[in-house]
């Protein structure tokens, strides 16, 4: 599972490569290149969650490596979250106040509430 995993994602980050690279995109190619880098980080980001919640296979991992990925995610993360804040911001006024809802109530909405406690 692993090697497909790696494999899988080497040629997700190509063809990010080559979207982003592309000299004269229009608007189209260039939502297109946004959409594929998070759905890549998403499908990273299941992949994270799927070990981290599987107990028996963190058990298997010292205290240093636990802190060590917990550093270096917290150095990626933050970041990330930041330009999320400043876009929000910086962009607010192109979005409508209330935006329609895409799934049903319930379905969709984020495990971490805003002080960041796993709900």
């Amino acid at each position: 599972m692993s090697e497909r995993w790696v494999t899988e994602s080497k040629e997700l980050l190509k063809r990010m490569t080559m979207l982003s690279s592309k000299e004269e995109k229009d608007r189209l190619e260039a939502v297109n290149s946004i959409l594929l880098s998070l759905n890549v980080l998403e499908r990273s980001l299941g992949g994270w969650k799927f070990w981290v919640r599987n107990l028996s296979l963190m058990s298997h991992f010292s205290l240093k490596e636990l802190t060590d990925i917990e550093g270096t995610l917290q150095r990626h993360v933050r970041p990330f979250i930041e330009y999320d804040i400043e876009a929000t911001e910086r962009w607010k006024d192109k979005f409508p106040q209330e935006l329609p809802r895409e799934k049903p109530e319930g379905k969709g909405k984020s495990n971490v509430d805003t002080q960041g406690i796993y709900v």
